[in-house]
């Protein structure tokens, strides 16, 4: 199971449902870096998978890999979708090589400070 729980927060009300559709049945590559709240380096997650809907409440995808037969939604921000450039992408988090996706998405996390 991915370590980064799925996006569950405000629906975004602004989205564009028929702009959405032209993503459903993209594959993806999601890189998340998790740091300290003083920005130093934790962790890296990358996941990746075809996206399977789209809604105000968040972008679904049927998760492939070492992650098949899950799922995990991230936040409904499509702006934020890159073109993938062509070619074959090693995933240092898991070994794994994907290729030629359609999209990337990258995000960091930030933890909160402890007080």
């Amino acid at each position: 199971m991915p370590n980064t729980k799925s996006w569950s927060g405000e629906p975004d009300p602004s989205f564009d449902q028929d702009f959405a559709e032209g993503f459903v049945g993209k594959y993806i590559l999601v890189g998340i870096t998790h740091v300290t709240h003083e920005d130093e380096f934790i962790a890296q997650e990358q996941l990746h998978g075809r996206i399977i809907s789209a809604s105000p409440e968040g972008i679904d995808i049927e998760l492939s890999g070492v992650n098949e037969g899950k799922q995990w939604r991230m936040p409904p921000m499509f702006e934020e979708l890159e073109p993938a450039t062509p070619g074959i992408y090693q995933l240092r988090s898991t070994g794994e090589s994907v290729d030629n996706p359609d999209f990337t998405f990258s995000v960091t996390v930030r933890k909160a400070r402890k007080n």
